[in-house]
C-alpha cells in the first residue's frame, strides 16, 4: 500500500500497515555535537549488520581442507608487518564488537531503560568508546 506524505508541520500522518508509521520529522541540529554522533552511529550500525557475513566466512573456513596450521604457516610466509596484521585483525573485529555492544544497548532499552534523550547520546558514546578498545584488545592478542 502507498501512502502520501504531505507537508504538514507536527501532523501525525498515521499508520500504514502494523508497526510502519509515518509521521512529519521533527528538525535536526545539523552538525552539533549530538548530530554527529547521531549520524556516525548511523553509518556505523548498518554496515556492523556485515559481521554475520564475517561470521559465516569464519565457521566455513572449518570446512576448507588442511588444518589451522598450514593457513597460519602461509600467512607467516607472507611476510607481513605486525602493524598490517594487527590492523587487518582490528577491521576484522570491529564490526563484530560494534554489533555486540549495540545489541546490548537494544536489549537494555526492551527493558525500558536508557530511554531518555540524554541517556541516548551517552550510551551512544559510551558504544562507541567501547567498541574502540575491546576491539583495540581483540586484536592484540
Amino acid at each position: 500500500m502507498l501512502a502520501v506524505i504531505v507537508s504538514v508541520p507536527t501532523l501525525v500522518l498515521g499508520c500504514v500497515s502494523g508497526m510502519l508509521c509515518l509521521w512529519e520529522p521533527q528538525p535536526k541540529k545539523r552538525w552539533s555535537g549530538s548530530g554527529i554522533r547521531t549520524q556516525v552511529q548511523t553509518v556505523l550500525y548498518l554496515p556492523t549488520s556485515l559481521s554475520t557475513g564475517v561470521s559465516l566466512f569464519g565457521v566455513s573456513a572449518l570446512l576448507l581442507p588442511g588444518n589451522f596450521e598450514s593457513y597460519l604457516e602461509f600467512v607467516k610466509s607472507l611476510s607481513l608487518g605486525p602493524a598490517l596484521i594487527y590492523t587487518a585483525k582490528f577491521a576484522l573485529v570491529f564490526p563484530l564488537m560494534y554489533h555486540t555492544w549495540n545489541g546490548i544497548r537494544h536489549l537494555m532499552w526492551d527493558l525500558g531503560k536508557g530511554l531518555k534523550t540524554a541517556q541516548l547520546y551517552q550510551s551512544g558514546v559510551a558504544i562507541l568508546v567501547l567498541t574502540v578498545l575491546s576491539s583495540a584488545g581483540l586484536a592484540a592478542m
